[in-house]
Order: C-alpha cells, then sequence, then structure tokens
C-alpha cells in the first residue's frame, strides 16, 4: 500500500513579481496596525507652556499622522478647531478644570457649554477631588449628572488624579461616573497606569480607560497591555513617528 511517507515535499517557488506582491501586502499590514495603534494616542496639549505657534504645528502632526485626539485647553478650543479643519479625524478635546477639579458644578457646566460651542468634539472634566476625599459621593454624582446633560450627544471624559485619592475613592468615583453615562474615565498620576486594571474590572465595558504620561512606544504598549484604549502623551507626534518607523523596519526585515 502507498504511503505518504516516501512522497518528496514539494518546495514552493515564487516568482519575483510574487515576492515583491508579498512584501507590499505585508507592508500594508504593517502600517495598517501601527495606524491602528497611533489612533489610539492622544496629544497632550493643556499646557500654558503650548502657545498658539505649538499648537499650529501640533494639529498639522494630528492630521497628517493620524492621532486619535488633540488635548487643550478651553481657551484654544476655537483656533485649534480652525487649525485641525472641519474634514480632521482627530477629536478636539477641551480639559476642564485640571488638575483636580476645584471649579464648582456651574463653572464647569458653563465651560463644557462653551468649549463645544467652540468646536469641541470631546470635553475632559477634572472630577472633584476635595469632595471624592471627604467621601462626599453626593456631591460627585450630581456634578456627573449636570455635565452629562450638559454635554449632551458629545463624549464626555472624567479625569481622576489617582496620587490624590485612594484606590476605594477611585473605584467608587469611576462606577458613578459609569452609572451616569460617562464615555470615558482618564486616570491621571504617577499611578494611574497601576489602577487601570481594577477600573476597566468595575466599570465593565461602559466607560473607555485613558491613562497618561505615555512617553514611548514601550509605555504605550505597557499601558494598551493594562487595558487602556486611549493613549495620552506629551510627545504623542514623536512616539507616533517610533511605531510607523518600527513598522517599517519590520516590513524592511521581510525582504
Amino acid at each position: 500500500m502507498d504511503t505518504l511517507t516516501n512522497v518528496p515535499t514539494q518546495k514552493m517557488t515564487f516568482s519575483q513579481s510574487e515576492k515583491v506582491m508579498y512584501r507590499q501586502f505585508r507592508k500594508k499590514i504593517n502600517a495598517e496596525a501601527a495606524r491602528a495603534q497611533i489612533a489610539k494616542l492622544e496629544y497632550d496639549l493643556a499646557d500654558v507652556k503650548a502657545g498658539l505657534a505649538f499648537l499650529k504645528t501640533a494639529c498639522g502632526d494630528a492630521n497628517s499622522l493620524g492621532l486619535g485626539g488633540v488635548c487643550v485647553l478651553p481657551c484654544f478650543v476655537r483656533q485649534c478647531a480652525q487649525l485641525l479643519g472641519a474634514e480632521s479625524k482627530a477629536s478636539l478635546i477641551a480639559c476642564i478644570g485640571q488638575p483636580h477639579g476645584g471649579d464648582t458644578t456651574e463653572i464647569k457646566v458653563k465651560a463644557a457649554k462653551r468649549a463645544i460651542k467652540d468646536g469641541a468634539d470631546e470635553v475632559e472634566v477634572a472630577a472633584p477631588t476635595a469632595h471624592a476625599r471627604e467621601n462626599n459621593f453626593s456631591y460627585v454624582k450630581r456634578e456627573f449628572k449636570k455635565l452629562r446633560s450638559a454635554t449632551k450627544h458629545k463624549s464626555l471624559r472624567i479625569d481622576l488624579e489617582c496620587t490624590l485619592l485612594t484606590a476605594e475613592e477611585v473605584a467608587k468615583t469611576c462606577l458613578i461616573a459609569a452609572d451616569c453615562g460617562v464615555n470615558s474615565i482618564k486616570l491621571s498620576g504617577a499611578n494611574g497606569l497601576e489602577r487601570i486594571e481594577a477600573v476597566k474590572s468595575a466599570v465593565k465595558d461602559k466607560c473607555t480607560i485613558k491613562t497618561d504620561g505615555v512617553a514611548t512606544v514601550l509605555e504605550m504598549s505597557s499601558a494598551a497591555d493594562r487595558g487602556a484604549t486611549v493613549l495620552g502623551s506629551k510627545n504623542a507626534a514623536d512616539v507616533a513617528r517610533a511605531v510607523l518607523a518600527a513598522a517599517n523596519d519590520e516590513a524592511d526585515d521581510l525582504k
């Protein structure tokens, strides 16, 4: 009886044109994966040092590199909306009440409405840290409800300064945010990265999770592995270029 053991292994051969097509296909896959990762990056420009000249360059980079968003101070929303343009895929995010959310709810609500009027796609509002620390979660809940009502169809993100809150205070604030219809939660501060998994488990799929302070591709990968789907970075353009360079290098290695 014939068996397959004596059948010689057939070696696959490819023409030069097929090899070129294969390399182009692999390079396209790498490029698409890189762009998907870059789309998770938000350029953190909510800094008084980021003047209009720098914002102009940054908005251009956001469009050309395919960044997911640009975070700016409320006073620059109108200018950045113009700089990004109507066809931009990068979201324009107004950062309100930073860093500790010490403004009254009424001020935050007015700022959110004004930012949306000026062209913001999303608002990122600092949680009332002082009230959370005082265990005054009824105030926290009222504020989140009013902000949700004010922002209506726009995306609302709540920013938590994790270094000033205990793990229990962070978890409770996040659960309240999720119950109030908040779209996203930002975990700021040096220990924000450590809180991602616990917060993600608590809010389930009700909110996306953002972490900040991403400075390198490795930090970006680490945050994503922990469950962050939005990655804030003060040098997002450089990180994005590094991601693209790594994808191109990998594709070149296949030649």
